[in-house]
């Protein structure tokens, strides 16, 4: 493992860090690009994506305290982000927030930027599950087998490579597939995307090291909770669409 990738003297640069901005660039230039495609106004994107980070470290911070309380011997310890410790899934939810009040006082179309949000974020969260990989952030189950690193199972390494997979599938449904996409209501890719997210971790969590609540681990109780009412408002959605359609 490389917690620290580079020292000087005192100060020390921590790979966990550096991966995390290395994605903040990354899913900010692949949402910039996408609202170019869409024609955006892109003035104010920047302070949009600070604002929003700043939320979601905030948010994953939060709730990792709340689950994991019992790792902290005091309370000092919660403002110790460098050693590592943020749950996705209230970062999602800080960030998003964040970005919800940002654009409603822009008067911008909210489900629109999320679309692509979730794009950019998934994109970047691939750099920053590798930083926690590195960091060992993240520890997977012991094992010995030939998928091990490190001797445990690469749960970090699992879930960069689903994050991947989904953001690289959004990106090409947006750029390629426009209008068929234009023919679904605004916020389904978010919604699709928060879904899929949601069913990978609750898979991959199984190999993760976490302690089991009744028979699921924590983890997996919130990305089964995310995925069946991402997955429910895509069906309402749907609905609603065919609904609409049978009426005109």
């Amino acid at each position: 493992m490389y917690p620290i990738l580079l020292s000087f003297g005192q100060v020390n640069i921590y790979t966990h860090g550096v991966m995390i901005a290395l994605g903040v660039v990354l899913g900010g230039g692949i949402i910039f690009y996408l609202a170019k495609k869409e024609h955006l106004s892109r003035k104010f994107l920047f302070d949009l994506l600070v604002f929003s980070l700043f939320g979601g470290i905030v948010g994953a911070r939060i709730v990792y305290v709340i689950f994991y309380y019992y790792q902290f011997t005091n309370w000092h310890e919660m403002f110790f982000i460098w050693r590592g410790g943020l749950v996705s899934f209230g970062g999602i939810i800080g960030g998003f927030l964040v970005s919800y009040f940002i654009l409603k006082k822009r008067r911008q179309n909210i489900w629109q930027w999320f679309d692509l949000g979730i794009i950019g974020l998934l994109a970047g969260w691939t750099i920053g599950r590798i930083g926690c990989l590195l960091s060992g952030d993240v520890p997977g189950i012991a094992s010995s087998s030939k998928i091990a690193i490190w001797g445990q199972i690469p749960v970090s390494l699992f879930e960069a490579i689903w994050s991947f997979v989904i953001a690289g599938f959004l990106f090409y449904l947006v750029l390629w597939q426009k209008k068929w996409v234009q023919t679904w209501t605004s916020g389904s890719l978010f919604w699709g995307g928060l879904a899929l997210y949601g069913l990978g971790r609750l898979v991959i969590d199984f190999w993760r090291d976490e302690r089991v609540i009744l028979i699921i681990k924590g983890g997996q109780i919130v990305s089964l909770l995310v995925f069946l009412l991402a997955l429910g408002i895509l069906i309402w959605q749907y609905l609603e669409a065919a609904k609409g359609g049978k009426n005109a």
